[in-house]
């Protein structure tokens, strides 16, 4: 497996909260199965005042790690949407998802889907490929899971949390999770895990459950395939 959204990188959002807790979280993300992992930590004004210099340096002390700890670390961010969002990428202020074309895109509950609409289509005009963040949270999208069809026609990719498939964030949010999983509408699943007690890493239980309701070949793709696809646009 290879987890697109984690917060394991300390001391720069509401994520792992010292260096310890990052190496506890990334060794559990091994012992699931996780081979890579994309830190994104939260770029969102006024709320996360962490400059990029800083996440950097985060991320620099647990790459020296790396190898003892046996699994792929890469960089990106998740971003909540504003209208600064191209001009950060272009310049530099934030990392793409493992400095690919690929940007993890955070909106609000109550974010209308104009918005959104509106935000995906720009980055895709600018050679970006939106990923949009746990889109089961969003309201417009549980009223109406099939918008994910549009976004997904215009270029977008869809991602879901792994609680959120386990029912663990609600009826709403796994019964919307459930329709995009029916109908092929999810193309990544990532933990978004924050720490080890409230908000832990659960891919490796989520992949179990894809493979008995959806079967291998759905589950490799979802947690796998694509993901992978992220890290070798890097590569490339």
């Amino acid at each position: 497996m290879i987890d697109i959204h984690n917060h394991s990188l300390c001391c720069v959002d509401d994520g792992a909260k010292n260096q310890q807790e990052s190496i506890r979280m990334i060794e559990d993300a091994a012992g699931q199965g996780i081979e890579a992992v994309i830190f994104t930590p939260h770029y969102r004004h006024g709320m996360f005042p962490y400059t990029k210099e800083e996440i950097e340096k985060q991320y620099c002390a647990l790459m020296e790690l790396e190898g003892d700890i046996g699994i792929s670390l890469y960089l990106g961010c998740e971003y909540h949407v504003n209208s600064e969002i191209i001009h950060a990428f272009q310049i530099g202020r934030c990392h793409s998802l493992a400095d690919s074309d690929y940007v993890l895109t955070e909106y609000t509950y109550q974010t209308e889907y104009s918005y959104i609409q509106q935000y995906t289509q720009q980055l895709l005009s600018c050679g970006y490929i939106p990923v949009i963040a746990h889109a089961e949270r969003y309201a417009c999208i549980q009223k109406k899971p099939t918008l994910c069809v549009e976004l997904s026609s215009m270029g977008a990719w869809i991602q879901v949390n792994a609680d959120s498939v386990l029912g663990m964030e609600g009826r709403a949010m796994k019964h919307v999770c459930r329709k995009l999983l029916k109908n092929g509408l999810a193309d990544v699943i990532a933990s978004d895990a924050h720490d080890m007690k409230k908000r832990p890493n659960r891919m490796g239980q989520c992949y179990e459950y894809v493979v008995q309701k959806y079967g291998a070949e759905c589950a490799d793709k979802l947690f796998y395939r694509n993901p992978r696809k992220i890290i070798e646009d890097t590569q490339n």
